[in-house]
């Protein structure tokens, strides 16, 4: 064996290997092993596998033992391939396997290994979990190998040929690494705006005349107040009291019934009215009233959960309140009261997968819940929900519209006096008009962002 300098760092050696392939002739093969972890070059024809074996450990510096039932040639070419690789693919070509004793190598069959001859090797883990690692060993481990955990220390522990654990060895290298860990935001906008107009009107009067005919009077419905002021156990106020009429109705300034009584729903802290009385002569009235109403509100809601989750692992986050009901069971041994819990939550649930070029796959779900109280059922408040479902690629750190619902309503109504109500010009004095008009719209953003140490 000649050693040979070379221009790089590591060193290069070269074997030159007799082979006897028949009587008066011979072959001869070069085997070159380059760099610190030894390269090989080999080129091989119809060789005999122990001299393989046998040339392999002696230019590797490798204690080799070969059993008698190991027989076979082989012909390879390889360059420059890792030494324990090109041992193992050649082992593996015959039905070989190695077994580890101190320091040298049993080569064997894999008939002849015994159980004796398994090696036991504990692999301690630093990031991956060893529940999660498990079943990766199990699918690579052979037939009488044995895999245990041990959750106290993260540890695998392998009872297997020494071929097969330095395989393992070298897979768990790159499967226990740290993952990475995604940041996911995401951004809740609601923003309402509702539009409401009323308008109505109230008259009425008395009037009272004598003819020849007798006496006339009209006036509005009647109100059913006796001369005392009270009907029954009820007492409808005296005029100018700070009770406000026309949330009562019927009774004008004057203190005659209305004729036409359409109000608008104004009252204290919502609206107005204008009342006005027209002259009083002989007990002769007339009493008008316009009332009206219009709100304007504009709201925003902004939600914004934050969670963060190790690369393809979910992750949850929730915020909100739970609403007890009581709930009336009938059994055999009888009837009982229990509490019950609804649930009105903001929640977050994403899994990320980080792809080779950082762009970011996510699995979203996103919940929105909400008790609305001026919606009751057996005052039991509904829920009002928005949620999402989807699945996505983003760019690291770049922000998406999820998706977005905008509902707007409209509506109109009237109330009138029938055929009076059409009169052009003066029909408004019948009827009364009210306009609402309401526009929700939710829009829902995410950001996920790669943390780096």
């Amino acid at each position: 064996m000649a050693s040979i300098p070379t221009s790089g760092h590591g060193r290069a050696l070269v074997l030159m290997v007799i082979l006897l392939m028949a009587p008066g002739t011979a072959r001869t093969e070069t085997i070159q092993v380059t760099g610190e972890n030894p390269q090989f070059s080999m080129e091989f024809r119809d060789a005999d596998i122990k001299d393989v074996l046998r040339a392999m450990g002696q230019t590797a510096n490798l204690n080799i033992i070969i059993s008698d039932t190991v027989t076979g040639h082989v012909t390879m070419s390889l360059k420059n391939v890792d030494l324990w690789a090109a041992l193992e693919s050649i082992l593996k070509t015959k039905g070989l396997t190695y077994v580890r004793d101190a320091n040298m190598i049993r080569v064997v069959s894999l008939a002849e290994a015994r159980d004796i001859d398994m090696e036991t090797r504990v692999f301690p883990l630093g990031n991956a979990s060893s529940k999660d690692i498990l079943p990766i060993i199990e699918k690579i481990k052979s037939e009488k190998a044995k895999v245990f955990i041990d959750n106290r220390t993260n540890a695998v522990v392998v009872k297997d040929l020494s071929l097969n654990i330095d395989q393992m060895a070298r897979l768990l290298k790159d499967l226990d690494i740290k993952m990475p860990q995604v940041l996911i935001e995401a951004k809740i906008i609601e923003v309402s705006t509702n539009y409401a107009k009323d308008l109505g009107v109230q008259w009425g009067g008395r009037y009272a005349g004598t003819s020849g005919n007798g006496s006339t009077v009209i006036s509005g419905g009647a109100t059913g107040v006796s001369s005392s002021g009270t009907v029954g156990t009820s007492t409808i106020p005296a005029i100018g009291t700070t009770t406000f009429f026309p949330m009562l109705g019927d009774v004008g300034i004057s203190g005659n019934a209305y004729a036409v009584n359409l109000p608008a729903a104004v009252g204290s802290g919502a609206g107005g009215a204008l009342g006005i009385s027209f002259g009083r002569l002989g007990g002769n009235a007339l009493d008008l009233q316009l009332s009206a109403m219009q709100t304007t509100g504009n709201g925003r809601i902004l939600s914004s959960p934050r969670v963060i989750t190790a690369n393809n692992h979910e992750a949850k986050i929730s915020s909100g309140i739970e609403i007890p009901l009581q709930v009336l069971t009938t059994t055999t041994q009888g009837t009982s009261l229990q509490v019950q819990t609804i649930n009105a939550n903001l929640m977050l649930s994403a899994t990320p997968t980080i792809g080779k070029d950082n762009r970011i796959t996510l699995a979203i779900k996103l919940e929105k819940s909400e008790p609305d109280f001026s919606q009751e059922v057996d005052n039991i408040p509904t829920i009002d929900t928005q949620n999402a479902d989807t699945e996505l690629v983003v760019n690291d750190g770049e922000t998406v519209v999820l998706g977005g619902i905008i509902t707007k309503s409209e509506a109109k109504s009237q109330s009138a006096v029938p055929f009076l109500s059409k009169i052009p010009l003066i029909g408004w004095l019948f009827k009364r008009d009210t306009t609402s008009k309401t526009e929700d719209e939710l829009m829902i953003f995410i950001t996920p962002k790669i943390v780096r140490d």
